[in-house]
């Protein structure tokens, strides 16, 4: 499937660069009007939950739309059943490090947060919508319709990672989760967003499927939901072992291309 990848990246053009490029920049705008809109409402958890999904479902129906337009299949943003059991895999076992740092070993310490299991569920299906819409955008359409700017992996990848937490930047701002009085926590979370979008393409590329992705994703963001928070920073530890797998990831699929 590597092969496969390479093969559909290389096929892209500067259109479909500038297009890439657009559907950054529109969603970056439509995720920070909403952000704003609902920090504006009194909703309900429940309420903001359903709110978020759909905001989730509408954001990835735009890149299907687009790739119906573009007459490109699903299966060039990497959706599609092929070697399922092996992308399943994949996805689980690197997901055993938010599992085992973020879950495990920070409840072990720092204690586990009381959760009750709708309230479970419901976190559950909204940090998969928002890890999902954010993999099919950036992961399985923006970065590689960048190819058609870039022809080398190295700064395509960098320049979507860069893409991907300049995306995030305006909705830190508006939910108030940015101190600009501690400039080094803002830089580590600039930084987590890069390292964390490389991670991702790394699953990605493994078998050019968006599927392992997701999994990761969802698994990553919903294991900060049981830990308490603590002195000692859990999120950079799991960061530096999900990254020396991506490091391991990437340099199979450069050794295979070789």
């Amino acid at each position: 499937m590597e092969l496969d990848y390479k093969k559909e990246v290389s096929g892209y053009g500067r259109k479909d660069g500038i297009t890439a490029l657009c559907v950054w920049l529109g969603y970056t705008i439509l995720s920070t009007v909403f952000a704003s809109v609902r920090s504006m409402l009194s909703l309900s958890w429940i309420s903001s939950g359903i709110v978020n999904i759909i905001f989730c479902i509408l954001m990835a129906a735009g890149v299907f739309i687009i790739l119906h337009l573009n007459k490109n299949s699903i299966m060039s943003i990497g959706l599609h059943k092929m070697k399922l059991g092996q992308t399943i895999r994949l996805g689980l076992l690197v997901s055993l490090i938010p599992i085992i740092i973020f879950i495990i070993i920070a409840g072990i310490i720092n204690g586990f947060n009381e959760v009750d299991a709708i309230g479970l569920l419901l976190v559950l299906i909204t940090t998969f919508c928002f890890a999902a819409h954010e993999d099919i955008i950036f992961v399985g359409f923006i970065q590689t319709r960048l190819y058609g700017f870039f022809k080398t992996q190295k700064v395509a990848i960098l320049v979507s990672a860069l893409l991907f937490a300049f995306m995030h930047v305006p909705l830190w701002i508006i939910t108030g989760r940015f101190d600009f009085s501690q400039p080094m926590l803002i830089i580590q979370s600039f930084s987590a967003w890069l390292i964390l979008h490389v991670i991702m393409v790394a699953i990605f590329k493994r078998h050019f499927s968006i599927i392992p992705v997701f999994i990761f994703h969802t698994l990553w963001n919903f294991s900060f939901t049981f830990a308490q928070p603590g002195t000692i920073e859990f999120s950079w530890i799991g960061l530096a072992l999900a990254a020396l797998t991506a490091c391991i990831l990437l340099w199979r699929s450069y050794k295979n291309e070789g």
